[in-house]
């Protein structure tokens, strides 16, 4: 038997660093990508996908458009059962408040609730209480949580999963929702929980590899889980290093060394680093246009900071031989103040921004 475990799709999200046209391709592609995933569980003879929470990004901008295509999956895919429970971004919007769910279609209340599923119990709830699980230790049996996975439960966030409290309960596999890449952690010596992370990257602060966890119940009623890379495109974010850069054909060079890998499909933030030496005036301008050229996405975010060797002013006969000349004889600050009023004043004869291509 085969299973999908999937979460945080975060359907119809804003997206608003995109322009309105990407946007609105992405959201698309976030949508494609669930079809995607349900036609490979067609094809790989997976029998229910589990998604644990949070396939909405808000319950305010629910597309019903998106609704009806769902349904429309959901129901074209018939020998497949889908299980959904809620996440914090979900609120209490049921997917299919306004019509009726596709019999294959199962979601969860605010108590435990168990779906059989031939050997294997599917078991959730909105407002778990891991005191109140009780579950069948001869069958498999699947926990879908979503929230933040601690040690230990603490009173004061109520979202938190507190793996502790679920060891010893005959849990085999433990399908978490929230954070947004693929993790696995030891529950006890029967149990693993795994985020499954989401499907689609949405911001850069979700690079890398993104996808859904393949899970195969053997015979022998073990529980083999693989994460299984599906994103249309991954975000990458590449530190470009100046250090030590005098010329802009190196600049260059660099740049292009450091994004040879990438697909241009794919979205990237470029992250210039390093220190730069104050002679050097880096023009960005032929990298701010490759970027533009080869990638669907690209950013680019300038983090150097200047060389500062104060000694190389003493004797110069400029405003900024003066300013480090009068920033030294202030017996007032400490050397780190004054290697910081120094950096900060010379920093100002320079701009430096994010920029969105």
């Amino acid at each position: 038997m085969k299973l999908i475990h999937t979460a945080d799709l975060h359907l119809d999200s804003s997206l608003a660093n995109f322009s309105a046209e990407q946007a609105r391709v992405r959201r698309e592609e976030l949508l494609d990508t669930f079809r995607r995933m349900v036609e490979f569980a067609r094809e790989e003879g997976v029998c229910a996908i589990l998604i644990a929470g949070d396939l909405f990004d808000s319950a305010r901008q629910i597309r019903k458009r998106t609704v009806k295509t769902l349904r429309e999956i959901i129901a074209l895919y018939s020998d497949i059962q889908f299980f959904s429970l809620a996440g914090n971004h979900d609120g209490d919007t049921g997917l299919f408040d306004d019509a009726e769910a596709p019999e294959n279609f199962h979601s969860f209340q605010e108590s435990w609730t168990s779906y059989p599923l031939g050997g294997v119990t599917v078991t959730a709830a909105r407002n778990p209480a891991p005191e109140a699980l009780a579950l069948d230790r001869q069958d498999v049996n699947i926990l879908l949580l979503h929230g933040q996975a601690v040690e230990a439960f603490s009173a004061s966030n109520a979202d938190e999963v507190p793996l502790r409290a679920y060891a010893g309960k005959g849990i085999d596999y433990l399908a978490l929702g929230h954070y947004h890449s693929f993790t696995e952690y030891r529950v006890d010596d029967r149990a693993v929980a795994c985020y499954s992370g989401t499907p689609e990257g949405r911001g850069f602060d979700e690079c890398g590899k993104k996808g859904f966890v393949l899970l195969e119940i053997t015979p022998e009623k073990q529980v083999i889980h693989r994460f299984v890379p599906f994103a249309q495109r991954t975000l990458h974010e590449i530190k470009l290093g100046l250090s030590g850069c005098t010329v802009q054909t190196e600049l260059e060079r660099r740049a292009k060394e450091a994004l040879a890998e990438i697909p241009e499909t794919d979205l990237v933030k470029l992250t210039v680093c390093g220190e730069v030496d104050p002679d050097f005036e880096p023009d960005y301008h032929r990298i701010d246009r490759y970027l533009s050229e080869h990638f669907w996405f690209a950013r680019r975010k300038d983090d150097t900071v200047l060389l500062i060797r104060p000694e190389d002013y003493q004797n110069d006969r400029s405003l900024k031989g003066e300013f480090i000349r009068l920033v030294q004889a202030d017996t007032s600050l400490t050397d780190e103040e004054r290697d910081a009023v120094i950096r900060t004043g010379l920093q100002a004869l320079y701009g430096r921004k994010e920029i969105d291509l």
